[in-house]
């Protein structure tokens, strides 16, 4: 099955607003507006701007309607262009330091106070431990696990093939693994 045969939510919503359904264009961007602008924000580091670069990718995307060409599914198409434009904002800004992106966790329910805070924890080691990563590192764990990208999409986001890709991701993980381990990171209990 090729990635333009794909029918996921974004694909089936940016298909509707193509038919005229103006709905459709609301669902679509509440799909993606949190997770586009938090990858966004891992490379500017300033959520305000990320917002309003968030809103350019949409815009962009929406009103270029004969641009997406169906070879990936839309998320791929909608990050790519939020890439680029943020890597836009930096040269702009000649801003070389990229700051990983904070990945909000919804509370849960029925959860000891002591498993919250020790999960909090956890997660605060995880987060400051991809602060030290290369930005490169960073933007492909992002990709592949907070928005669960297969690896061709990551590829076409960060304009890598699945080989650069797959090489790119074990990098990372052997990084993050050796920092968090340095720093005695305690892996969750299943």
């Amino acid at each position: 099955m090729s990635l333009g045969a794909r029918n996921d939510k974004g694909d089936r919503l940016y298909r509707r607003f193509l038919d005229g359904d103006a709905i459709a264009l609301a669902e679509l961007t509440g799909l993606y507006r949190e997770s586009l602008t938090q990858f966004i924000t891992g490379f500017i580091g300033n959520t305000s701007d990320a917002e309003e670069l968030m809103l350019e990718a949409f815009t962009r995307v929406l009103s270029d309607k004969g641009n997406f060409k169906w070879q990936s599914s839309f998320k791929t198409y909608l990050f790519s262009i939020g890439r680029i434009l943020a890597l836009l904002y930096l040269k702009e800004r000649k801003q070389e330091d990229f700051i990983s992106v904070d990945a909000d966790i919804a509370d849960r329910d029925g959860v000891s106070p002591e498993t919250d805070y020790l999960d909090g924890e956890r997660k605060r080691q995880l987060h400051e431990a991809m602060q030290t990563l290369k930005p490169e590192h960073r933007d492909i764990l992002y990709l592949l696990y907070f928005e669960g990208m297969s690896y061709a999409e990551a590829g076409t986001v960060m304009k890598k093939t699945e080989v650069q890709i797959s090489s790119l991701a074990y990098r990372a993980r052997a990084s993050l693994k050796k920092k968090l381990e340095s720093e005695g990171f305690t892996y969750a209990e299943d």
